[in-house]
C-alpha cells in the first residue's frame, strides 16, 4: 500500500489568504498545507482517493495521479468536496487514456451523497453535456461493515462513523494483504471531534493512523493536539500522523510539541503535503 498525503491543511489552506503570521510566511515546504486529502494505491495498482477539495487538481498533478478507481468522501464541507468536477478526466478515461463508459463510483453516507446531488445537480441532470461533466455513481456506504466490507481491487474498505461537532461524518479504514498474506491497514480519521468506542474498535491496532489535529487550543468541531494524542493512545496504531492542521504551529513546532508531550513514547508525527508512506 502506497499512501500519498495530497493535502494536510485546514479549510483555509496554509498560507491563509492575507495572513502574515510566521507559519503563513514560512519558507519551509512542510508549512505549505493545501486542503486535506489522501491518495491510496494498492500493490496491484488499485487507486483510491479520499476527498476532493478545492486543491484537488493541483494535488493530482503533483502526485502524477493517472487513475482513480473510486472516491471515498468523509463529508460534504467545501474543503473536502468542491474539487469534484475535476474527477471528469478519471470518469471518462482509464489510466491508458482509453475512453470508458463506466461511471466512477462515489462512496459516503446518505447526507453527504444528498448534498452532492443538490450542490452539483448539473452532474446528474439528463442534459446534453459535450463531455463537460463527470460520470459518477453515488453509493451509500452504510451497507458496508466488518462482516461485509467494500471490496475494490485488492482493498477491503469499511466506513468509520465519527462526529464532526454535531455532524455525522465518515472516517475510512482501508486494508490489503501483502505478498506474505499479512494484512496492512490505514485508518483515516480527519474532521472529527469525537470518536466512539465502537469506532475505536474498528481501527484499533491499524498499521497507520491519520487523525484530525487542528491546533493546541480547543475547538468545537475538531480535535486539539491533546485530544488527538489521547485517541492515538486508545487506538494503538503502529504509526500515527496528524492532519487537517491550521496555521497556529509550524511543522517543526508540532514535532517539538509532540516530543515534549509524549516523551517519545508514541510514534506520532505531523503529516505534510507530499509525504509518501509505504506499508
Amino acid at each position: 500500500m502506497k499512501i500519498f498525503f495530497a493535502g494536510t491543511g485546514t479549510s483555509h489552506g496554509i498560507p491563509v489568504i492575507g495572513c502574515t503570521c510566521p507559519v503563513c510566511t514560512s519558507e519551509a515546504a512542510e508549512d505549505k498545507r493545501t486542503r486535506s486529502s489522501i491518495f491510496v494505491k494498492g500493490k496491484n495498482g488499485t487507486s483510491i482517493v479520499i476527498d476532493t477539495g478545492p486543491d484537488f487538481r493541483s494535488q493530482a498533478l503533483r502526485a502524477q495521479l493517472n487513475k482513480v478507481d473510486a472516491v471515498l468522501y468523509t463529508h460534504s464541507h467545501a474543503d473536502h468536496l468542491h474539487g469534484i468536477d475535476d474527477l471528469r478526466i478519471f470518469s471518462h478515461k482509464n489510466r491508458l487514456g482509453e475512453t470508458t463508459e463506466k461511471p466512477l463510483h462515489i462512496y459516503s453516507n446518505a447526507p453527504t451523497l444528498n448534498d452532492i446531488q443538490v450542490r452539483f445537480d448539473y452532474i446528474f441532470s439528463p442534459v446534453k453535456e459535450g463531455g463537460g461533466k463527470p460520470h459518477l455513481e453515488l453509493i451509500d456506504a452504510s451497507i458496508f461493515g466488518t462482516e461485509n466490507p467494500l471490496c475494490i481491487g485488492e482493498f477491503e474498505i469499511i466506513p468509520v462513523p465519527l462526529l464532526h461537532g454535531h455532524l455525522e461524518v465518515y472516517g475510512w479504514k482501508i486494508s490489503e494483504k501483502d505478498s506474505a498474506d499479512k494484512t496492512c491497514s490505514l485508518a483515516y480519521l480527519t474532521d472529527c471531534s469525537f470518536i466512539s468506542e465502537q469506532s475505536i474498535e474498528l481501527v484499533r491496532g491499524a498499521d497507520i493512523l491519520v487523525i484530525d489535529a487542528l491546533r493546541e487550543r480547543p475547538h468545537s468541531t475538531h480535535l486539539s493536539f491533546d485530544e488527538s494524542i489521547a485517541y492515538v493512545q486508545k487506538i494503538g496504531a503502529k504509526r500515527s500522523f496528524f492532519t487537517h492542521i491550521c496555521h497556529d504551529f509550524s511543522h517543526s513546532q508540532i514535532k517539538a510539541f509532540l516530543a515534549s508531550h509524549t516523551g517519545g513514547s508514541l510514534n506520532i508525527e505531523p503529516a505534510y503535503d507530499g509525504l509518501i508512506l509505504k506499508s
